[in-house]
């Protein structure tokens, strides 16, 4: 089987390129890499579909989003062109099930925006933009602000969920026309411990489970949706390091396989892959196993959509590395393969 990949990098200070588009062959478990893009500046974050893929710009100011056309038989990306954006340091980009908007973190300055795409896939204008104030608990560190890390629009399209790492919050928003956006009562703000600094979430079974990375806690939290679904309780939180490691980390990405049973989270520090096993009916997790990412601080992950294979981008070693998963029991075998890619933060296969 052979799979477009498309990867995110930086590339201040170097003359890196920033996109990467990789093909994978299953069969004979290789990476190729097959162009690079430098249009956009630090495209550290993709959101790819099957017709386009989105890019952000990770800018210290004046943020920027690109858009970029996909031929499906190729997977080669043609410009569309940008929307300037406010804010600093965006890191994550959500093209919602519509197709037609958008959602996106500023990490520097500590807002949410929403943006419209028009119907060619351009990138049209911003709708909303929201910013966080307030301190968080680690007031001179990584908490000194308000640190917007990620959005998820839940299942019926009408909030938007927005992590924020330095303020311990997942945010609520109510979402209007053309993506307006109004904070949410206080019962549907989802509040973590102080210091924990929430990164990525995902949503499983529709809604009713939404598992969390807290960065600064090396933790994974488990929510769910009471009050017909309207506000979140916290069920379960699990480490996602081992008992007896002392060193320092950061948590970062989370992905489930495919079929649902197992739960990935990465390791920045210890520098590895954690597996859960998520409980079919409660949703709980237990830990079943931790593997080497075969590079340094892998920031980013995916699972190949046959759930036979796993690929981490490590963003310091400069490596996205191939490794097959066992599909029965979610453990990871040994490295098959790896391709140098400076700086790479994001991989996705489309």
């Amino acid at each position: 089987m052979l799979y477009q990949v498309y990867a995110g990098s930086y590339t201040s200070g170097s003359d890196l390129d920033g996109i990467y588009q990789i093909e994978l062959d299953t069969e004979k478990e290789k990476l190729r890499l097959i162009r690079t893009y430098r249009e956009s500046d630090n495209p550290s974050f993709l959101a790819v579909t099957p017709e386009y893929l989105y890019a952000v710009s990770e800018r210290e100011k004046d943020g920027m989003v690109s858009a970029y056309k996909r031929n499906r038989a190729d997977g080669a990306l043609t410009f569309l062109g940008s929307l300037p954006t406010e804010g600093s340091a965006m890191c994550h980009l959500n093209v919602w099930p519509d197709g037609k908007h958008f959602s996106a973190a500023n990490y520097g300055s500590g807002s949410v925006f929403t943006g419209s795409i028009r119907e060619d896939g351009s990138l049209k204008k911003v709708c909303a933009l929201c910013r966080h104030t307030g301190v968080g608990h680690y007031k001179t560190t990584r908490q000194e602000g308000p640190h917007v890390h990620c959005t998820g629009l839940s299942a019926d399209g009408k909030r938007l969920y927005v992590s924020d790492l330095g303020l311990d919050q997942v945010f609520c928003y109510q979402v209007g026309k053309d993506a307006s956006l109004t904070l949410a009562a206080e019962n549907a703000q989802i509040r973590l411990p102080k210091g924990e600094g929430p990164r990525h979430f995902v949503f499983r079974k529709q809604g009713r489970l939404l598992y969390l990375t807290a960065e600064l806690g090396s933790k994974v939290f488990v929510y769910e949706t009471q009050d017909g679904g309207m506000t979140y309780r916290e069920i379960q939180k699990v480490s996602t390091l081992p008992e007896d490691y002392a060193g320092e980390n950061t948590a970062s990405d989370l992905h489930f396989s495919r079929d649902g049973r197992f739960l990935y989270a990465s390791n920045r520090g210890m520098d590895s892959i954690v597996l859960y096993e998520a409980d079919e009916v409660s949703g709980r997790l237990q830990t079943r196993g931790c593997f080497g990412a075969y590079g340094q601080c892998p920031r980013n992950f995916c699972i190949t959509p046959d759930d036979n294979f796993l690929l981490i981008a490590n963003q310091v070693s400069g490596n996205i590395v191939l490794c097959r998963r066992n599909a029965e029991t979610g453990e990871l075998y040994e490295k098959a393969d790896e391709l140098p890619a400076g700086q790479v933060s994001f991989v996705t296969v489309a």
